[in-house]
């Protein structure tokens, strides 16, 4: 039973600790973003690694605008929509410019952190990011 203890006492310290790791990487993401966007770069190469910069979209529909627009045969399609389908089936129908006023864009920019090519990784199969 001490055996067991000892284990499942290790377990929950290494739950801490990628806890503070977990932390402290959003830190260091957030000022490495900050310093690229003060020093207005997309991308930089260090001998330590690489980072690029990229933007993710949220698309929330505005109800009324979007009931006021859709014919009734197109209001099932974009109740399920994905992004491909409404570049599938809406997008050709009424244009990229008449369904853009129908959201609110959310804009969120990241970074991508890369370990330089050839580096070696740790074969856990952790992603980087």
């Amino acid at each position: 039973m001490d055996e067991l203890e000892s284990m499942i006492r290790e377990y929950c310290e290494i739950l801490d600790e990628e806890n503070r790791l977990s932390e402290r990487k959003g830190v260091l993401k957030a000022a490495i973003l900050q310093k690229m966007t003060d020093a207005s770069l997309v991308s930089s190469r260090t001998p330590s690694g690489s980072v690029e910069t990229a933007s993710r979209f949220k698309l929330t529909p505005r109800r009324d605008d979007v009931l006021a627009l859709l014919d009734a045969e197109d209001l099932l399609p974009f109740a399920q929509f994905t992004p491909n389908r409404v570049k599938e089936h809406l997008v050709p129908r009424y244009g990229r410019e008449r369904l853009l006023p129908l959201f609110d864009v959310e804009k969120t920019v990241f970074i991508l952190v890369k370990r330089p090519a050839g580096s070696v990784r740790p074969s856990s199969g952790t992603r980087q990011s």
